[in-house]
């Protein structure tokens, strides 16, 4: 069996190569003045998508929602910029298949996203997006249009129906980060 985490790339660049990107760019925010709040990515995480639900719990909960009479929840949590790389990777690691449906975790700034699968990370810009929620996201004026496209058919690919492939809340732009 092969490692497929070591193989991913994002529009043919490597996930090493855009994760040390975002290490860089963090960085150089922190050289410029120590009183610079830290930054944080949020993620949308449903507590039926992961194999070990107390993940959840190493994180700020900033929102949590209920459906189906509290069986399933979104969880908003934040997670530290600094942090980004090794946390997607655990919760990639940490995707349950148990009810046989193919789920995604949305990590998310408002200028960048980051949409994990399984067995695919996909990172863009949000520019030009503007996300309607239970409707397909429109990629119309995305800055990464093809990336969000690109994003969108392997969503559509597992089986992800239109109406859960809005990937951002609609307030995302409005969110403290």
């Amino acid at each position: 069996s092969t490692n497929k985490q070591h193989t991913q790339t994002t529009r043919g660049c490597p996930l090493q190569t855009v994760f040390k990107f975002i290490q860089e760019l963090y960085r150089a925010t922190n050289r410029v003045g120590r009183n610079i709040k830290t930054r944080s990515y949020h993620a949308e995480v449903i507590n039926l998508s992961l194999k070990d639900k107390k993940m959840i719990k190493k994180f700020p909960v900033l929102k949590c929602q209920s459906r189906f009479f509290g069986l399933c929840k979104i969880y908003t949590i934040s997670i530290p910029e600094k942090d980004i790389e090794d946390e997607v990777k655990a919760f990639q690691k940490n995707m349950s298949t148990a009810l046989k449906k193919e789920w995604y975790i949305t990590f998310h700034t408002s200028e960048n996203a980051i949409v994990v699968f399984r067995e695919k990370i996909f990172v863009m810009s949000c520019k030009g997006i503007v996300p309607v929620y239970k409707k397909r996201i429109d990629t119309s004026h995305a800055k990464d249009k093809q990336r969000w496209d690109d994003m969108i058919q392997y969503a559509k690919s597992l089986g992800v129906p239109d109406e859960q492939c809005d990937f951002l809340p609609e307030d995302f732009t409005k969110q403290e980060y």
